[in-house]
């Protein structure tokens, strides 16, 4: 039975239950969202990034990663940017969707993981730097472009709507079947529910 992964790259539990994920053995399909446009629609408040539920999530974020093995480290430039708007909010979203109808989804997908929590520096806060992030990961050049595309973004409001009709209210949301789970430390549950 395949695992449905929903996820958003600006959380950092989608990022440290990505690392996890495949371990399960299972097929996994993923379902990139934009997270604050579904919490809106099922009336989940999102939390301002000064929220103190947001700077525990950094401390929180460090000590699942040690337990993982995993770097943790956020991108500190592309979060100031997306909170002025210099960034658009729903593009890492995007940039996973194109990477799925481009056939490079697990390339891309790791990648941006990579770049937003993983420590890597690459620039995503203007094109250039977006630009030489696609060629430093050997991604598909057309990457950004095909993201902003209608196409996509009819796609990720499709991923919005089944998200939110479905229940989900935050992220990493996983479905095994119609039973849901929500939350990095929920994998377990998912684990013993594919053996069941």
């Amino acid at each position: 039975m395949p695992i449905e992964f929903v996820l958003d790259y600006r959380s950092p539990y989608s990022y440290l239950a990505s690392t996890q994920i495949t371990k399960l053995g299972a097929q996994v399909h993923y379902q990139p969202i934009d997270i604050v446009w579904v919490m809106k629609k099922v009336d989940n408040q999102p939390s301002s990034l000064d929220s103190p539920k947001v700077r525990y999530s950094v401390v929180d974020g460090v000590r699942w990663a040690k337990q993982y093995g995993v770097p943790f480290s956020p991108n500190v430039k592309l979060f100031d940017a997306l909170m002025q708007g210099q960034v658009r909010s729903d593009l890492l979203s995007r940039a996973g969707i194109a990477g799925q109808q481009l056939g490079a989804f697990e390339k891309v997908s790791s990648a941006l993981f990579t770049v937003v929590w993983g420590g890597n520096s690459d620039d995503l806060t203007s094109e250039e730097g977006r630009s030489k992030f696609a060629k430093s990961h050997a991604l598909p050049p057309e990457l950004w472009d095909v993201a902003n595309s209608d196409d996509v973004g009819e796609k990720l409001a499709t991923n919005n709507e089944r998200a939110a009709a479905r229940g989900v209210f935050g992220v990493p949301t996983f479905f095994v079947g119609d039973e849901m789970f929500f939350g990095n430390d929920r994998l377990s549950f998912v684990k013993a529910r594919l053996q069941e």
